[in-house]
């Protein structure tokens, strides 16, 4: 499986994103005729590679779903008030107050912006306004913005769910199909939205040993975790995690150990590890 050679970015933030990783995720894919990304928050994994014949993309945040639904019916109209806005705190503090509008397009607008302008991009979590001395996060916004045009494009040709992991997992197992799967974090499930809980962890595991397809999934190393995934290949990979505007300004990124659980034999050379 190889990176495209034109690389889409999303214009999203999203917490827990693979933005950063995709380059080194890509060359442990298998073949596959159908695609599926179950957590698929910010796509990146989705549009960083070269398209697969079938591409199923799943989650089960509502208010994402609507932006990406609104993304594609009115693209033009979206990215022009999006840019409208100012990088201000004022707005950012006022519309976190509010609640969310229940017309889908300013839905939608709001949830981009509420994302691109907070310190940590946590739709269930409020982590403050992003601000900096060293970054430039106005220009930061209006950059994201213009990614989505290419996004949408890149978009078009994938189908877009909003279910559960489990029927997902149902509908779509095959002998040809592939699952790229990155859960909530394990103790920070209540930072997505969608209901996962930590039993959740268990019981996707669990569903998992049974499938026909191949399947990838993406942790951290914690000890539920490396149980769970005990008898499964998989490769470490490094990544530093923490704010970037925080980082710009003198404050160390902490680095962690993500773990790439396969149930099948990757064949790219590397560091190859078995519990």
């Amino acid at each position: 499986m190889a990176l495209k050679n034109n690389v889409v970015q999303t214009g999203l933030r999203y917490f827990g994103g693979k933005a950063k990783l995709a380059h080194s995720i890509i060359p442990y894919l298998p073949d596959h005729h159908c695609w599926v990304d179950l957590f698929g928050g910010a796509a990146n994994m989705t549009i960083a590679r070269e398209p697969s014949k079938v591409e199923v993309f799943n989650d089960k945040d509502g208010d994402l779903i609507n932006f990406y639904m609104m993304l594609r019916q009115q693209k033009e109209q979206l990215i022009e008030d999006l840019a409208s806005l100012p990088t201000s705190r004022f707005l950012y503090e006022t519309w976190l107050r509010e609640e969310m509008p229940e017309d889908p397009y300013e839905r939608a607008v709001r949830y981009f912006y509420l994302l691109r302008q907070s310190i940590i991009p946590m739709p269930n979590q409020p982590s403050g306004w992003r601000a900096g001395k060293v970054k430039n996060c106005a220009s930061d916004y209006q950059s994201s913005i213009l990614k989505l045009d290419s996004f949408e494009k890149r978009f078009r040709n994938v189908m877009i769910e909003c279910l559960d992991y489990r029927e997902i997992i149902i509908r779509y197992d095959g002998p040809d199909v592939f699952f790229f799967i990155d859960p909530p974090y394990v103790g920070r499930e209540n930072c997505y939205k969608g209901g996962f809980r930590q039993e959740d962890h268990v019981e996707l595991a669990e569903m998992l040993k049974h499938i026909e397809g191949k399947c990838l999934v993406t942790y951290y190393g914690d000890p539920l975790v490396l149980e769970l995934y005990k008898d499964w290949n998989y490769v470490t990979l490094e990544a530093k995690v923490g704010s970037v505007v925080k980082a710009s300004e003198g404050q160390k990124r902490r680095t962690e150990t993500e773990y790439l659980f396969m149930n099948y034999s990757p064949t790219m050379s590397g560091q190859i590890s078995f519990f």
